[in-house]
């Protein structure tokens, strides 16, 4: 983790509530241009149940960080990234779009994402 250093750091990362705010935006335009592309135009609110699924098959899930939301998790890292030019919205709506025109469900690409972005960035 170069970037953000020490596992606690990381963990401030992961609970950052302004994070996470920002990160909800950053998740429901990625998630509904992605779907845009593939159905038609169409707009929607990621639930709770689904950014945790990401976070559980997401890289996040082998840091062994405990006690944070995982939903916010997600948000909280994809703001940071974005943040921290790891990704564009453009680049993380190309990411998610082709993971699903692969047949993977939504919590699966949106766990695509966050994994290229960690790896390319943070490992």
């Amino acid at each position: 983790m170069s970037l953000v250093g020490s596992p606690a750091n990381f963990k401030k990362i992961l609970s950052n509530k302004k994070l996470a705010l920002l990160g909800d935006a950053i998740v429901n335009f990625i998630a509904s241009a992605a779907l845009s592309l593939q159905k038609g135009a169409t707009g929607i609110k990621v639930s709770g149940k689904i950014l945790q699924s990401v976070y559980s098959l997401s890289i996040l899930a082998t840091l062994d960080i405990e006690g944070i939301d995982k939903g916010e998790a997600v948000e909280a890292f994809l703001a940071y990234a974005w943040l921290n030019n790891m990704f564009t919205c453009e680049d993380g709506v190309k990411v998610v779009y082709g993971s699903l025109k692969k047949g993977k469900n939504l919590d699966e690409a949106l766990a695509g994402l966050i994994d290229k972005v960690f790896k390319e960035h943070l490992t």
